[in-house]
Order: structure tokens, then sequence, then C-alpha cells
């Protein structure tokens, strides 16, 4: 007998099931009360994710999960809040998906996902992958026209996409709703 063969059949042994050292496809696992009735398979996975929480939630056709907060953070703090739902700022890798988030968020400017801190200019999502899909507003992303750093991404009313300040200054920027996606 196997190592592995030997392991199950002391598990199933402890659980009341019989193992009979037939191979065959008519091996079954059995109750040791009653040897004809077969003993139910383990359940099946647990249903996905359902998609709650946030101020405002939809899911897309691919199922993936938008969550929008209406409290204004910086991107750090926005980040740390989406981790703590089990989820990570917005990755939006199609015109569809924008149009779900832009649904959510009301109206309001709110952090995606992406940001070019590493390199000015090329944007990356929070697992490191280059955008593919992007709905910038003409003239962005532009980095505060020099006058200061944008390296965060940001969704706009229109559902258009602008760098921002991931945190202040200047005044009256780096804090913006933002939305999580699992």
């Amino acid at each position: 007998m196997t190592r592995a063969l030997a392991v199950a059949s002391l598990v199933m042994a402890a659980c009341g099931a019989q193992v009979t050292g037939d191979d065959s496809i008519d091996n079954q696992l059995t109750d040791a009360a009653n040897p004809d009735a077969l003993v139910a398979p383990p359940d099946a996975p647990p249903d996905a994710r359902p998609c709650a929480g946030g101020d405002n939630r939809a899911t897309d056709a691919t199922g993936t999960c938008f969550l929008y907060f209406a409290s204004a953070k910086t991107r750090a703090n926005a980040e740390a809040d989406c981790i703590a739902h089990d989820a990570h700022l917005a990755k939006i890798l199609s015109a569809e998906q924008n149009a779900v988030v832009r649904s959510i968020t009301g109206g309001t400017v709110a952090f995606l996902g992406a940001t070019d801190a590493v390199a000015e200019g090329t944007f990356l999502w929070p697992d490191n992958t280059p955008l593919t899909y992007t709905n910038y507003r003409a003239g962005e992303p532009n980095n505060g026209s020099g006058q200061y750093q944008e390296d965060c991404l940001v969704i706009e009313a229109a559902g258009t996409w602008d760098d921002r300040p991931c945190a202040p200054p200047p005044v009256n920027s780096g804090s913006y709703a933002y939305v999580c996606g699992y």
C-alpha cells in the first residue's frame, strides 16, 4: 500500500468510511453503519464573493466588483482602506468598466489605482501592469503643467481621467473619493 493510500485510509477510517483496496471506478466511499449507503461528496466551493460595501457599488460583466467610497482620502489612505476591504484601488481595463465606475461615483472626482510615481508618464496599476485602456481628458496627463507633482490617476465626473496629486499640497488637492475593485 502506498503512503498516500495509507494516509487516505486512516483519514477515511476515522470518519467511518471503508476502503476495500479496489482501485476500480466502482470503488465508492460508504458509511460504516450502512455499507450500502454512499457518502455524499464534499460540498462545491462557495459562490463568488458578493459585491458588498462602500457608499455605492456595481459589478461589471466580467464579475469585477467596484466599490465607491465618498469620503475624501489621500491615495495612500484610500489604498489602505481598499486593502482592509480585501480589494485594491480600481483597475479599469475597458470602456465598459469605465462606464460602470463612472455610474457609481455620483459625479465626483475619485482615485483609481494607477500611478506614475515610479517613472513619470508611465502609469501602472497596483499589480504593476501597464494601462491597456485609457480615457484621459484632452491634454492629460500633464503632471500639473510642471507646477507640482501629479502622480495619481482619478476619474472625473464625465468619466474622463486626469493625473492629480496623491496627497496635499497643493491646497484643495490630493484628497479625493476613491473606487476599490476586486
